[in-house]
């Protein structure tokens, strides 16, 4: 039988189709997702409902192609979020990752985010769902008919099974922010204590719970957030495993107790699958560094005159000529900040005369991506009872970028490997799904269908 999995990222939605025995991807599609406009430019919004129809055709167009379906696996963007009223419709646009309203000013010089982070155990940044949730709170922009809020992948979920009321997975759940780990559910003290309605707050599950079915009878599983899913459809349930995943962010991320780093303001434990964490550090750049530096290019050779569609084909073909420089450019990718200082900015540094070019622009810029990931991990590999024994790469700015994977593999000292499916985080909740409706007993079973190229 066929799987089908839907991933809906930052500026892609696709979905796959799985053959449930070989763990072949049988097909891809994909549709683009964009920003919506707003006149507030703390807003990175996206239309819910645009997504959901979207996320729906291509979902369709799989199941008439490969009925009969086992069940279908969603996973998302996380941290964001949208409001929804009783009848499970969404009333406000999705608040994205990327929304900066946590970090405008709200009390004793301290940003929403900030007071948050102050005033509470847990580290919370803009962009968190519940760091959006308490700005729009202390506003009144909460929107009055306001019931729910979910992620936009459960969004998706609650529609295909014709449910009102949300169930997020774990995963989900802490990535919205005041989530107790140790609980598995949100923090509602902490929060009903700044002020916010905890009964917007939805139901929370560890388990790969199947949520509901289709009208034609196809299972639904819970959706999961798209760094476990990705390193579920990577790297599996394998210890000594670290993930890298380069697409509009990145993040480094190992399968641990979280013990030894749960202290390191940069990295953040995760819930994954029942009874395990996590540890995760995410550049809020990542492949979005690499993106803005085309786009330079494209301006540049339009400033001449010319219009280029894209300028990664002369890119990737200058790279594939280009020897390393030996003045090499120092480049900091933090051009958006980090989750703990948002004002801080990227910079290049040591430039000379002879190494001011495209081609050492563009190696500057992979070497400052992978340090910054390098920097992330160092805590958790220095931490003693951690042992890499595995570098496995995911997103499309590692399948396609083979110089930036051999920076990576030049900075942490392992080949990277690379899984033969695309599409990681669909792939992985596939997995998740499978194992929710019992195709496999356990997820050391279902990691079984992953292959490396």
């Amino acid at each position: 039988m066929v799987v089908v999995s839907l991933d809906i990222g930052t500026t892609k939605i696709c979905a796959i189709a799985v053959d449930a025995d070989t763990g072949e991807v049988l097909e891809v599609l994909s549709g683009a997702n964009a920003f919506m406009t707003s006149e507030s430019s703390h807003e990175r919004i996206q239309d819910a409902d645009r997504i959901l129809k979207i996320s729906k055709s291509l979902c369709g167009e799989l199941i008439r192609k490969y009925s009969p379906i086992l069940c279908i696996g969603i996973t998302g963007q996380m941290h964001g979020i949208l409001y929804l009223n009783r009848h499970g419709e969404a009333i406000s646009p999705l608040y994205t990752w990327q929304d900066q309203c946590g970090n405008l000013p709200y009390r004793d010089q301290l940003s929403y985010a900030e007071y948050l982070t102050g005033n509470s155990s847990y580290r919370m940044a803009s962009g968190f769902g519940l760091t959006t949730c308490f700005y729009h709170t202390h506003t009144g922009q909460i929107p009055p008919e306001a019931h729910k809020i979910c992620t936009i992948q459960d969004y998706a979920a609650l529609h295909m099974t014709g449910e009102t009321h949300p169930i997020i997975h774990t995963s989900n759940g802490a990535g919205l922010g005041l989530f107790d780990i140790s609980r598995g559910d949100f923090d509602r003290d902490i929060i009903d204590r700044f002020g916010m309605d905890t009964d917007l707050l939805p139901d929370v599950t560890p388990e790969c719970t199947i949520i509901g079915k289709t009208a034609e009878g196809i299972p639904v599983c819970v959706a999961m957030g798209d760094n476990q899913a990705s390193f579920l459809g990577a790297a599996g349930v394998n210890g000594g495993s670290m993930l890298i995943n380069i697409g509009t962010g990145s993040q480094v991320s190992v399968l641990s107790d979280g013990h030894e780093v749960s202290r390191d303001e940069l990295l953040e434990v995760r819930p994954y699958l029942k009874g395990m964490n996590l540890i995760t550090g995410s550049p809020l750049c990542g492949g979005s560094s690499y993106a803005l530096l085309e786009k330079f290019f494209r301006e540049v050779v339009r400033m001449a005159g010319f219009e280029l569609e894209s300028a990664y084909p002369h890119m990737d073909a200058l790279l594939s000529k280009a020897l390393p420089n030996g003045e090499p450019l120092i480049v900091s990718t933090r051009f958006s900040g980090t989750r703990v200082n948002p004002h801080e900015r990227g910079k290049i540094e040591n430039i000379s005369l002879d190494n001011f070019t495209p081609a050492a622009m563009m190696l500057g810029f992979m070497e400052g991506m992978a340090q910054e990931l390098y920097d992330l991990a160092e805590p958790v590999l220095s931490a003693g009872s951690f042992k890499l024994k595995n570098l496995v790469a995911a997103g499309n700015g590692m399948r396609k970028n083979l110089t930036m994977r051999a920076i990576l593999s030049n900075k942490f000292g392992l080949p990277v490997k690379v899984p033969q499916h695309h599409e990681e985080a669909a792939f992985g909740a596939a997995l998740f799904a499978m194992t929710g409706v019992g195709r496999f007993a356990s997820f050391e079973e279902a990691q079984r269908l992953i292959r490396y190229a």
